[in-house]
């Protein structure tokens, strides 16, 4: 079987050196893996059916499954969550609460692995009143739609729910939203590899024209 890594454009264009850090810890497992730079809303080409498409974001796992039926995609972050190798850091019960991205609501074993390394973390969740399969948007899929005064507001809105100060995230677009909306996000990457969660500019048309840039950079 050949091993696909897509790492996804979020996580590249947020911290490119954290998705080198889980591909030595995907390559532990499965050996050398190829990187996947385009990122799924591209639609890339995989031609080969005998492959596992391995990826840390659960919207890109949701893109790839419904692109190619016919591979394993597999959403890594399980897999990590039950290792008996990883140096899981211990945050010692700390309060945080947490923002579903929306792509996780239709994924249930992707909600569970979160929580799971929370657990296997020490990190004690205080779930606002809407998450998990019920979780709102953080308002990052109104982008282009909506003005941008109105998305940082729902922004804000979602922000203001969560009952910690600390939220963890789980996309990086989301690590933008809790910013905005004046929450310290925890990004589950960061986190894992005991590294704080700070992004240069947490502002929505910044990140957005980042995001917008990689992935033209990267298309076919």
């Amino acid at each position: 079987m050949q091993y696909i890594y897509a790492p996804g454009c979020a996580l590249m264009s947020y911290k490119p050196h954290l998705a080198e850090k889980l591909k030595q810890e995907i390559q532990k497992v499965f050996g050398p893996v190829e990187t996947l730079l385009n990122c799924c809303f591209n639609s890339p080409k995989i031609s080969e059916d005998d492959t596992c498409i391995i990826t840390p974001c659960v919207t890109c796992a949701a893109s790839y499954r419904k692109l190619y039926p016919n591979h394993t995609v597999m959403f890594f972050l399980s897999k990590l969550a039950e290792s008996e190798d990883f140096p899981f850091p211990d945050y010692g019960g700390i309060e945080m609460s947490i923002q579903d991205t929306c792509a996780a609501r239709t994924q249930p074993e992707a909600l569970s692995t979160i929580r799971r390394l929370l657990e296997r973390m020490n990190i004690k969740l205080v779930e606002p009143a809407k998450t998990g399969t019920r979780a709102k948007c953080c308002g990052q899929v109104f982008y282009g739609k909506l003005e941008t005064a109105k998305v940082e507001s729902l922004m804000r809105a979602r922000a203001d729910e969560m009952p910690c100060q600390d939220v963890v995230v789980y996309c990086a677009s989301c690590i933008m939203s809790m910013a905005v909306g004046g929450k310290r996000p925890r990004y589950i990457i960061d986190l894992l590899f005991g590294e704080s969660t700070e992004m240069e500019r947490p502002e929505v048309t910044d990140w957005n024209n980042r995001l917008r840039d990689f992935r033209n950079a990267h298309k076919e």
